[in-house]
């Protein structure tokens, strides 16, 4: 592109209080949105208007976190032969409802996969929800809380030093980097398209074409650089493919709406009038 973009980061609400600004620019494409995976969900809350299907035009996504569930380290009640055993986990949980305590973050994302993961092994869990990592990542490594829901590249220095080992992997298949830990589709055979925690960029609809054409390709080519990959490399982002395209970055917007409106439904949570 040759030019510099100007970053602006507006915080509070979650991530929220950037969009009325956003769409009060002009759709010149002049004005990015960079956002995460609580674009789909906090609409179908009713929490935002912008409708991320209708709203705005996908460009790409440049970053893509798996979710892994991880045991403390030294916890033997879930260790076999040094290694995480999720049956041990499931045959605990399974042993009255709230048994099993999961140290997790108040975001739909996290909150409908770990929903899923009950669902299919038939165990309630007591969840202790926090939006601080350290309080999130300290419970469960100071014994206080069994079970950990994360992305692993926010915890690999605590799986590297032994504090944290992962335990099942919410994926259709198994991690080349944790070839041993079973993931939900291969090995217990869940038919679920996981939800995915993800960074991508978009502009406003109306956007002339050229110039969202002209943008995804530029940002397609970002993503190829030296040094983007070493950034995705240092924040094990490359534990599953984390580019995806214009065409897929929509799909995957409109099947995460589909997605949470019927997980919502299923967990008796509100969802916005007209859906």
């Amino acid at each position: 592109m040759n030019a510099k973009i100007n970053k602006i980061n507006i915080t509070g609400g979650g991530g929220l209080n950037c969009l009325p600004e956003f769409l009060q620019a002009p759709a010149d494409g002049y004005t990015l949105l960079q956002h995460i995976d609580t674009l789909p969900s906090r609409y179908v809350e009713g929490r935002i208007d912008l409708n991320p299907v209708t709203d705005v035009e996908s460009l790409v996504i440049m970053n893509v976190a798996p979710t892994m569930l991880f045991i403390n380290g030294e916890d033997e009640k879930f260790i076999t032969d040094g290694k995480a055993d999720w049956e041990k986990v499931v045959a605990y949980a399974q042993q009255g409802e709230g048994n099993l305590t999961v140290s997790n973050i108040n975001i739909p994302m996290e909150l409908v996969s770990m929903a899923v993961v009950e669902k299919h092994f038939g165990f309630k869990a007591k969840q202790v929800l926090t939006g601080k990592s350290a309080e999130r990542f300290g419970a469960v490594i100071g014994g206080q809380l069994d079970v950990l829901m994360e992305q692993p590249g926010d915890v690999s220095k605590y799986v590297e030093a032994g504090q944290l080992k992962p335990v099942l992997a919410l994926w259709p298949t198994r991690f080349d980097n944790f070839p041993d830990v079973k993931a939900l589709g291969a090995d217990y055979g869940l038919d679920w398209d996981p939800l995915l925690r993800f960074r991508g960029m978009f502009v406003k609809q109306g956007t002339p074409p050229e110039i969202v054409e002209y943008l995804a390709e530029v940002f397609a080519e970002a993503y190829k650089s030296e040094e983007h990959q070493d950034f995705v490399k240092r924040k094990s982002l490359d534990i599953v493919d984390s580019f995806r395209s214009r065409a897929d970055t929509t799909k995957i917007i409109e099947d995460s709406v589909d997605v949470y409106i019927n997980e919502f439904r299923a967990l008796g949570l509100p969802i916005r009038e007209g859906l």
